[in-house]
């Protein structure tokens, strides 16, 4: 059973009123993108209190502006490992600094559209940890998106109810909640889970064990592969594990029963 970051990998509180992004504020710096359009730094809430670096605003994919020392390297890190078919998905790098394996990595939804994803310069030193991040993260994007989960509001939920809001119908986060988190509740055999990180909610559990599959974390188990099988099966992770490897040039894959 691989050991977990603990509750370092998140995502942030849901958003519950109106008028604006999930757990986002607006600050009033910004950068010019061309044709007249300027677009501002979104200011992010975290639950720790954290020091912040700086932000890079992506725009077609890249650093909207020349970056230098711990905001270069840290975007250095994502450049490499975020692929290009969720580029567009990328609205935001936030920069922000605690201490090493504390905050490590959090997305919120951006008012673009897109998300923001901020990482922890701390934890710049351990590549890895970094990369193990962003493979975490890009799963909460491609599952959180706005076509599948809606935050907060679920008193109409035609899906399934999980804490952050309303999973659709027949969205891969459905189908693993309904499974394997029948009524929102865990089981509590923890053998069932990649590491305890994942037994805290049924999204976490989703973007923790598809990190495991991806890494090739050495985790066994019938509940695991049964998770790890549901997965693969799903047409848009099955894509992004696969350009994650070959970002990575990971050769460890764990083999699904």
């Amino acid at each position: 059973m691989a050991v977990g970051l603990a509750a370092a990998l998140n995502i942030a509180a849901p958003w519950d009123g109106d008028g604006g992004p999930p757990a986002t504020r607006v600050g009033l710096a910004g950068v010019e993108l061309g044709d007249e359009t300027a677009r501002v730094v979104e200011r992010v809430s975290y639950r720790q209190t954290v020091e912040r670096v700086g932000d890079v605003i992506v725009v077609d994919g890249g650093a909207g502006d020349e970056l230098q020392g711990e905001l270069a390297a840290v975007w250095e890190v994502v450049d490499g490992i975020w692929p290009a078919a969720h580029r567009d998905a990328l609205a935001q790098l936030s920069v922000v600094r605690e201490e090493p394996r504390g905050l490590v990595g959090v997305v919120h939804p951006s008012a673009t559209g897109g998300w923001i994803l901020s990482l922890d310069v701390a934890d710049l030193p351990d590549r890895a940890l970094l990369e193990e991040t962003i493979v975490h993260e890009l799963s909460h994007v491609v599952t959180l998106d706005r076509a599948v989960f809606t935050f907060s509001h679920v008193d109409d939920c035609d899906g399934v109810v999980i804490d952050l809001g309303c999973a659709a119908e027949g969205s891969v986060l459905a189908r693993y909640a309904q499974r394997f988190w029948p009524d929102g509740v865990a089981s509590g055999d923890e053998a069932h889970f990649v590491n305890s990180y994942a037994s805290t909610s049924a999204h976490e559990d989703l973007s923790e064990t598809f990190t495991a599959w991806v890494l090739g974390w050495p985790v066994e188990g019938d509940v695991i592969d049964a998770k790890i099988a549901l997965l693969a099966d799903d047409p848009a992770l099955a894509a992004l594990a696969d350009s994650l490897r070959a970002e990575l040039g990971s050769r460890a894959v764990v083999e699904v029963g």
